[in-house]
């Protein structure tokens, strides 16, 4: 159904007239009567130049503005209001602080590694990031995708399990018997971390922050949703207390549930108890609790640290480890640790899987902070973005950190505690700083169950995204097809593969759009300058002598021939047909004068180019070989309301010198004006045109 179709009568004939007087016009007259003064064109040369020498002119001015843009915080944190936003910022630290220790545990055991690297990743990259970004209200850390394909990499490469992950406990023989040097976990996801960073910097000094635009919302939404299947199933092994092996490659998830059922019947009954339970009281938290709290204050129910705090608690007291066999977090060591560098020589092993881990890290953090940005009215630097994200993963990778990124859940949760300023990071560090030193002992009883309890109720917002799927498919199946290909893609066969196709179809679908825009037959409606399509609005009429052909989309190389069948096509218009009809006999043209007639009334051929944004050479050349066909079958070809980009760039074809400036007009209503002119009536009825 159209969306004006359910229009009122009285809300579309509402609304007061304006009579517009003005002379029809031309290119040339429109030039000659309003004074067209183009800036001057500077060379190649000249230009480079110009920008030389901007950029190295140097004032006091131009240091202070070039080191702010580089280091944000030095924009605000002089100006920090401390009465009215200091409370907001500490209380909102120390929410975020107390949801990052089981959320860090958890994604940390996502990615392979010991619990205590993900309280290692929200507290040494964060002070980097609080420094460098431009966005007030991200909470960076861990995050379950991320994490889960950092675990993808890790599970290649690393050839000493680690012991308090048993992520690791099935890894096969073949890499510690075909590798000459051994890796941890640890130190794989760390160089996964650095090359991360090092990827996000260059991106940055090349300028490209606005380049995860062609990452569109479909493909992350259907990248995302399938990543949450691959979350679930790398959890449903702790939730049942079984042991699987770990598969890499397509088809991974599919293997991976094959052993599943088989093990199923091997379940421990501890486990599965336990996750019941803690799903159950996180999910009647999330349904019923939180809705009702968040209408009594803005700090929620640290529900994740008092689920984390009971299970260790339960499992010391228990034994659960040593009678019933649960599997438990393990030792956790205390204080920081030392700065180590990672394994260089594993770099170009992990190139490519970092590179899309930060394609993907970036365009979900850009996302979240282009969002608060607009809420708050507030800029962010795309490409600053890149160079805070970078800096921190290189610099947490000395610190046995993995990739970070922004978290949805911690963000909001930052936001409406009261957060106004990345200070909220810092107050963050301070208390996890307290964890490292004294508390993280506390938590070696914690069962991993309760860990993968928490990561699959943190998935609900993910897989909520299917409805994303039947939204979209009403409003364009192209969109559902992007979204459809990046899920069964991630899904089916593996994450990277996934992204990879969600890409290739978006390209597609970008490609298709541009190769086929909209055109469409205009007719007048009267008393009016508006045009529409004939075959959308009834009341709108055509001038029998003048034709006017609509296309709504870029005018080059890849599109010339549809371009050329549309006209041809939407218009009826054929030079060849019209021109062979002048060679038939005078009984023959008898014959035909039905088919004809109509044909041979229209003297002109408008071509209606507002929607015509560019146009390269091709296009150029198009115009004036259908220029020249249309002129042999007594046509003349006309252009109307074009851009002035698109004017530079047919007359550099020499486009203007086949289709003279006098039949370019303004507008299509100028061409109609000023070709009919000599028809009395046309003239009086387009005196006075009512808008």
């Amino acid at each position: 159904m159209s969306p004006l179709s359910g229009m009122d009568q009285s809300e579309s004939d509402g609304g007061c007239e304006v009579c517009v007087v003005r002379p029809s016009l031309n290119i040339t007259q429109r030039a000659s009567k309003y004074h067209y003064c183009p800036p001057p064109d500077p060379g190649l040369l000249e230009s480079i130049q110009n920008k030389a020498k901007k950029s190295c002119s140097c004032s006091g001015r131009c240091i202070k503005s070039a080191v702010t843009a580089r280091v944000p915080i030095l924009s605000w944190l002089p100006s920090y209001d401390f009465r009215a936003s200091l409370l907001g910022d500490v209380l909102s630290g120390i929410t975020v602080a107390i949801m990052h220790i089981p959320q860090g545990m958890a994604f940390a055991l996502l990615g392979g590694l010991p619990p205590i690297t993900g309280i290692y990743m929200a507290f040494f990259p964060i002070l980097i990031y609080a420094l460098l970004a431009s966005s007030r209200h991200c909470s960076m850390g861990s995050f379950a995708v991320v994490c889960l394909m950092t675990g993808k990499v890790v599970g290649e490469l690393a050839t000493i399990p680690d012991t308090s992950s048993p992520l690791f406990g099935n890894t096969t023989d073949s890499l510690l018997t075909n590798s000459t040097k051994t890796y941890t976990p640890v130190q794989v996801a760390a160089v996964v971390a650095l090359m991360n960073g090092i990827v996000e910097i260059v991106l940055g000094l090349l300028q490209v922050g606005n380049l995860c635009v062609y990452l569109s919302d479909m493909l992350v939404s259907g990248f995302t949703t399938g990543a949450a299947f691959h979350v679930l199933t790398s959890q449903i092994k702790y939730l049942l207390g079984i042991h699987v092996n770990t598969y890499n490659g397509p088809l991974k998830i599919i293997y991976t549930y094959k052993e599943i059922f088989s093990q199923v019947l091997n379940a421990n009954p501890a486990d599965t108890i336990i996750a019941a339970i803690t799903i159950t009281v996180l999910a009647v938290n999330a349904e019923v609790l939180k809705p009702w709290i968040r209408t009594k204050t803005k700090i929620p129910i640290p529900i994740e640290l008092i689920v984390v705090s009971i299970g260790t608690l339960v499992s010391y007291l228990a034994n659960l480890h040593n009678v019933y066999n649960v599997r438990i977090v393990g030792e956790i060591p205390t204080g920081l640790p030392e700065p180590t560098l990672p394994p260089f020589e594993l770099m170009p092993a992990v190139a490519v899987d970092s590179i899309i881990i930060s394609i993907v890290a970036y365009t979900v953090s850009f996302s979240m902070a282009r969002i608060f940005a607009k809420r708050h009215n507030y800029n962010i630097d795309a490409n600053q973005e890149l160079y805070a994200l970078g800096a921190s993963n290189v610099f947490g990778s000395f610190f046995s950190c993995a990739p970070i990124a922004v978290s949805l859940a911690r963000s909001l949760i930052q936001e409406a505690a009261g957060g106004v300023t990345q200070l909220t990071s810092f107050v963050c560090c301070f208390i996890l700083l307290f964890v490292l030193l004294f508390i993280g002992p506390v938590f070696e009883t914690l069962p991993n169950s309760v860990l993968s309890s928490i990561i699959v109720v943190a998935l609900k917002g993910m897989f909520m995204q299917v409805k994303d799927l039947r939204r979209v498919w009403a409003v364009s199946r192209a969109d559902a097809l992007i979204w459809l290909a990046s899920f069964l893609g991630v899904v089916i066969i593996d994450i990277d593969y996934g992204l990879l196709l969600g890409i290739v179809v978006s390209l597609l679908v970008l490609l298709g759009r541009s190769q086929q825009p909209k055109t469409a037959r205009l007719g007048r409606v009267p008393n009016t300058d508006v045009y529409l399509d004939v075959n959308k609005y009834s009341v709108t009429v055509e001038t029998p002598t003048v034709s006017i052909f609509q296309f709504n989309g870029p005018l080059h190389f890849a599109n010339s021939e549809y371009f050329r069948q549309q006209l041809m096509s939407v218009t009826g218009l054929v030079p060849s047909a019209i021109s062979a009809t002048k060679t038939l006999s005078e009984k023959e043209q008898q014959l035909e004068a039905d088919l004809t007639t109509q044909l041979t009334r229209v003297q002109w051929l408008v071509i209606e180019m507002s929607g015509v944004s560019y146009t390269d050479s091709t296009g150029g050349n198009l115009l004036s070989q259908l220029s020249k066909e249309y002129k042999q079958a007594g046509i003349t070809l006309c252009l109307a309301a074009l851009s002035e980009s698109a004017l530079e760039t047919l007359e550099v074809c020499g486009t203007l010198k086949v289709i003279p400036p006098e039949y370019i007009f303004h507008s299509a209503h100028d061409a109609v004006v000023m070709l009919t002119r000599s028809d009395s009536s046309a003239t009086a009825d387009n005196a006075c045109t009512k808008l």
